[in-house]
């Protein structure tokens, strides 16, 4: 985001919504220096990956059109991080169904919001099941850091927040 970009969502002067960035970038350097090396890798490459290797091409990312090239330089910050949390849960996702299908028929996988899976199970099953989702989620996937999961449950998905 661009200091013009949070002045106009916060309603502030742009020149304070450039301080507010500054000392962001000041306290989490690294931040910065990932999105510079990003931005440079896509450049020379034409594409970024996720951690699994899936490939997300960026063809305007050397555009003389300063707007598409903002747009593909934000696309190449973006994509790994996001691209990567749509990996790993589609890694939970086949994790979890193997073991429905073979140890509990009758819990179903409804539906998947962003990060999260939400199942229909009976009351009676929900601690054990929720006790082995959770561990399937967390290691559905190795990485540097821990992956760390929540587990709710409630008659409807407001409760379950």
């Amino acid at each position: 985001m661009s200091a013009f970009g949070l002045a106009r969502q916060l309603n502030i002067p742009r020149k304070e919504a450039q301080k507010y960035m500054d000392l962001y970038f000041e306290r989490y350097p690294g931040v910065l220096e990932y999105m510079e090396r990003t931005r440079a890798q896509a450049k020379e490459q034409g594409y970024v990956e996720t951690l699994d290797g899936r490939r997300l091409y960026l063809p305007d990312i050397k555009s003389s059109n300063g707007a598409r090239r903002a747009a593909a330089e934000r696309a190449a910050i973006n994509a790994p991080m996001q691209g990567t949390a749509a990996d790993i849960i589609k890694r939970a996702m086949i994790a979890v169904d193997a073991w429905l299908q073979a140890e509990q028929p009758r819990v179903r996988m409804i539906m998947q919001v962003h990060d999260e899976l939400v199942f229909e199970v009976h009351k009676d099953d929900v601690d054990a099941v929720a006790k082995q989702i959770h561990q399937l989620m967390e290691n559905c996937t190795r990485l540097d850091v821990p992956l760390l999961v929540e587990v709710g449950s409630g008659e409807n998905w407001d409760q379950a927040h």
